[in-house]
């Protein structure tokens, strides 16, 4: 079998198909690609690290193999002579081709070699798009569902495995997603998500980003990963293009998207869900229920009363629309594939179940933030807001003993490192090791603390900083409340005040 890629998009996809073919040895798999997509960049060292044979495209179109598999239209298929099978790399058909206003995937010109239909199998995974398909390539189309949405239903119990990957806790979790051009959310607003990190607190919200991979490829991973620099200091989770996002989602409490289909997945997931960037898109398809069902986001007023609004106001049935568009055989996808192929292999299908692996928590981090502002006050119940990365008036700097800003190291009132870190901290009025539940904290004076907790505990050694502040003595709990989370601390004095102090 030939498995056709074109970018790491299609990669991404077929590596939801490839495991119908496991554990039978009368199929051998081989990849290439014609080089034709402007979004090769990264494609070769994918398929190195997953250990496919690679075929050379002057090669794969002058040989004829039993089955080609290809997860878009693009590029070349036209010069093969073997067999193709054809599936869609997103949430269905949901853009128009670029310069004109038919259906990428669906018109004539994507599905039609001299008349007749291009493909021997054209998957569809609703009957939605079997209307929008041109009329001559309808004896072509195959009815097999979605295996990238089965994917995540089969893995939604696994929520808090990739919430405590994230680091997540109690706070909510806000997925932000854009697809690529101009007209994507980070190509309307490259500056949303660097606001969103300001605006919202720290120990009350995870944000994490989803970038298109032709985003990553395109631009290079080196880049993407510097414009988003400041924003990694600040505790941002930037998915790899490759795997984690779809966690991610399962993960969220709101995405923030655009058309892309990373959004139309998590309304199908029934999360709720604001759109920043939403241009126009084909009729009848699940993204265009989307936009007809979500708010948008206003960039021109404050960020994180949308979102609490959109979380509260939500409703598990609101976009069953688009839930409904997804495919017409829920669950169902990966033994329909298995089954087509094999017919068209003309080979019996293995007697063993069909593979559908669960999604791993592989892209997904804690979003170790370096430097922050912390503002504490002090009494019965002790308040901790986190913000932005510039100091104010009514706070206090905490960073990173290795952050990159000297002007941050130099004016940090609290410096820390990480518990899996081994090296010496500076003086300050605070110093403290950061773990996973717990903090040791240290005062000029001497005095060390170890403070644990359900909270965030980058926010602990703030909270001693507060009581220091005020002249009072730690008590052995610290009730703490943070905007709807409240929770308890436990404080053990380790090391008392020295002689000298």
């Amino acid at each position: 079998m030939l498995v056709v890629l074109h970018n790491i998009t299609t990669l991404t996809r077929m590596r939801d198909v490839l495991p119908i073919f496991a554990s039978d040895f009368r199929v051998q798999l081989f990849a290439t690609w014609s080089g034709s997509d402007p979004f090769t960049h990264g494609l070769r060292e994918e398929l190195d690290k997953l250990g496919i044979i690679l075929v050379p495209w002057e090669q794969a179109v002058a040989q004829r193999f039993d089955l080609a598999v290809s997860a878009s239209h693009h590029g070349g298929l036209r010069e093969l002579t073997t067999p193709v099978v054809i599936l869609s790399h997103g949430i269905g058909y949901t853009k128009y081709a670029p310069g004109d206003r038919e259906v990428f995937g669906l018109s004539e010109e994507w599905v039609l070699r001299d008349g007749k239909p291009l493909a021997e199998a054209l998957v569809l995974s609703h009957s939605e798009q079997l209307d929008r398909l041109a009329p001559a390539a309808v004896p072509s189309a195959v009815l097999a569902g979605d295996p990238c949405f089965d994917r995540m239903r089969a893995s939604l119990g696994l929520r808090e495995h990739y919430r405590q990957a994230l680091n997540a806790g109690d706070r909510k979790v806000i997925a932000v997603s854009s697809t690529w051009s101009s007209a994507s959310l980070l190509g309307a607003g490259p500056d949303l998500i660097r606001r969103l990190l300001a605006e919202l607190p720290l120990d009350e919200y995870r944000v994490v980003a989803i970038v298109h991979p032709n985003v990553w490829h395109w631009h290079g991973p080196f880049q993407v990963r510097l414009w988003f620099d400041e924003c990694l200091r600040a505790g941002l989770t930037l998915v790899p293009e490759m795997e984690g996002w779809r966690a991610s989602l399962i993960a969220a409490d709101c995405v923030i998207g655009d058309n892309g289909s990373v959004t139309a997945y998590g309304a199908a997931l029934g999360k709720p869900v604001l759109l920043s960037a939403f241009p126009d898109v084909p009729p009848g398809s699940p993204v265009d229920a989307l936009g007809k069902l979500a708010p948008r986001l206003d960039s021109a007023r404050p960020l994180r009363a949308q979102i609490d609004r959109a979380i509260t106001e939500h409703s598990p049935g609101r976009y069953q629309a688009v839930t409904d568009l997804v495919t017409d055989a829920p669950d169902e996808s990966a033994g329909l594939l298995r089954e087509l192929c094999y017919r068209l292999l003309d080979l019996p299908v293995p007697p063993s179940d069909v593979v559908l692996e669960p999604l791993s928590a592989d892209g997904l981090d804690s979003g170790r933030v370096t430097a922050f502002t912390a503002s504490c006050e002090v009494g019965e119940v002790t308040r901790l807001t986190r913000f932005g990365l510039e100091s104010t008036k009514d706070g206090h700097i905490v960073a990173h003993a290795l952050h990159a800003g000297r002007g941050v190291r130099r004016n940090t009132d609290i410096l820390f490192r990480y518990a899996d870190e081994a090296f010496a901290l500076e003086e300050r009025e605070i110093v403290a090791v950061i773990g996973d539940d717990q903090a040791q904290v240290t005062s000029r004076d001497g005095r060390t603390w170890d403070v644990s907790g359900d909270g965030d505990p980058t926010g602990f050694p703030s909270i001693v900083y507060s009581w220091i502040a005020a002249g009072l003595d730690l008590p052995s709990t610290i009730t703490v409340r943070t905007g709807a989370i409240h929770y308890d601390l436990s404080v053990t004095e380790r090391s008392p005040r020295t002689a000298t102090s």
